[in-house]
């Protein structure tokens, strides 16, 4: 594999089948350095699938979590390394750490991506990652709450969505249906909070409620040699 600390992994690539999503709660700034460190030696020191096209590690701007994104290229060599022992997705490297907690690793897919009508050419790096998970009562039912929440953004904001800053907002839904993992690219984390406040959170009431989650910032991704 090869470490590139600063390259951002590509959210919608073509190749990626699934993804594996963890979120850890660290208990504060050591924690999060703490679970970054041990979740890089762990990704590192265990083989490398082939199906395994990349792995990234977030950390929460408020100090409390860890977000782990690891893209498949195939859902069933991801569901394969969930059930074989020592397989790099069955560790738990954080479990030394003192106050950190894992929610448990959720796999799921791609379902929308819906860009910003104000994005420059080129593009800006995204620095903020808004990274929310809903619960979902099956994968339809996901699919359709995603449609009807963007649907009620266009009639509230218009279809344009040229919100500052905002670069892609990445809709997923768990391979069972339980969950819908909403994670953002933004230019900021001010022009992410502005938008939180201002259009997501009356969005997501609306709907019936819903926590908007936590702003992340992007740490290390871990590629393979084919990546």
């Amino acid at each position: 594999m090869s470490h590139l600390p600063d390259a951002l992994p590509l959210i919608d690539r073509k190749d990626v089948d699934a993804v594996l999503v963890e979120m850890i709660t660290t208990g504060g700034p050591e924690g999060q350095r703490s679970v970054t460190a041990a979740v890089t030696s762990h990704w590192q020191s265990h083989e490398w699938p082939a199906e395994l096209v990349s792995a990234s590690c977030y950390t929460s701007t408020d100090g409390n979590s860890v977000l782990l994104y690891a893209q498949w290229s195939s859902r069933e060599a991801l569901h394969a390394s969930l059930r074989q022992e020592g397989s790099i997705s069955r560790g738990a490297p954080h479990r030394d750490v003192t106050g950190a907690r894992s929610q448990g690793a959720v796999p799921f897919q791609l379902y929308r991506v819906v860009r910003g009508g104000a994005i420059t050419d080129p593009a800006p790096v995204p620095e903020c990652f808004p990274a929310a998970v809903f619960p979902m009562a099956g994968v339809e039912a996901a699919r359709q709450w995603i449609d009807g929440l963007l649907a009620a953004e266009e009639d509230a904001e218009g279809e344009e969505r040229a919100y500052p800053g905002a670069i892609a907002a990445n809709f997923h839904v768990s391979l069972d249906g339980g969950s819908v993992l909403v994670l953002s690219e933004w230019a900021s984390e001010k022009e992410a909070a502005e938008h939180i406040d201002e259009v997501i959170q009356p969005l997501l009431e609306a709907a019936g409620g819903g926590d908007a989650g936590a702003r992340y910032t992007h740490r290390r991704t871990l590629t393979s040699p084919a990546g």
